[in-house]
């Protein structure tokens, strides 16, 4: 499963909510984030970001433990930054669904039930199938397996289908080819 949980942070003192202490939680994939959100028991409508790659969760300190035992990986607040900049390269690649990873990585993209064949995909990138996702049960993945810095779009079709609209392009990013951080100007 690839859902990612930071350390947490205590904002006792800015903000009223009941918790005053809450990570972040986000996933590859917003469907992994929703089903993960799910078996957490957040309602979907708890979901922030607006722009398609900063989707998240805001994680009350107490539920940390159980996504962890579900399988999120925790990470420091660099991986989230490089992760969201990924992905959000991925998104600008103009393809219908965006992942990204800050480095060298195996990304599994959950697809619809069915059978699937590789049409194209970056230089540098192998795919690999796999069923049995922890949080979506046995529907197929494609395994986006990228061992160096990598920018482009893999086009996947259903297996025997010669209809574009049986297609599906996923946008993937990692590592080295994330855009310029920008670094804020001195004060």
């Amino acid at each position: 499963m690839a859902c990612y949980v930071d350390r947490p942070i205590d904002y006792s003192g800015r903000v009223a909510y009941r918790y005053k202490i809450w990570c972040h939680l986000v996933a590859d994939t917003d469907e992994e984030l929703l089903a993960c959100a799910a078996e957490l028991g957040i309602a979907e409508a708890w979901i922030q970001g607006t722009r398609g790659w900063d989707h998240h969760f805001d994680l009350p300190a107490p539920l940390r433990p159980r996504a962890v035992e579900l399988g999120a990986a925790e990470v420091d607040f660099r991986f989230m930054g490089r992760r969201t900049r990924a992905r959000r390269a991925a998104l600008a690649l103009g393809a219908d669904l965006a992942v990204g990873a800050p480095d060298p990585a195996v990304i599994e993209v959950p697809l619809s039930p069915g059978a699937w064949e590789a049409v194209t995909s970056p230089p540098g990138v192998a795919l690999g199938w796999a069923t049995g996702h922890p949080l979506l049960g046995e529907r197929p993945l494609v395994r986006v397996i990228s061992p160096r810095p990598v920018s482009g779009v893999v086009t996947l079709r259903r297996d025997g289908s010669d209809d574009r609209a049986d297609e599906l392009r996923i946008g993937v990013v990692v590592g080295g080819s994330l855009p310029p951080r920008v670094t804020p100007p001195e004060r």
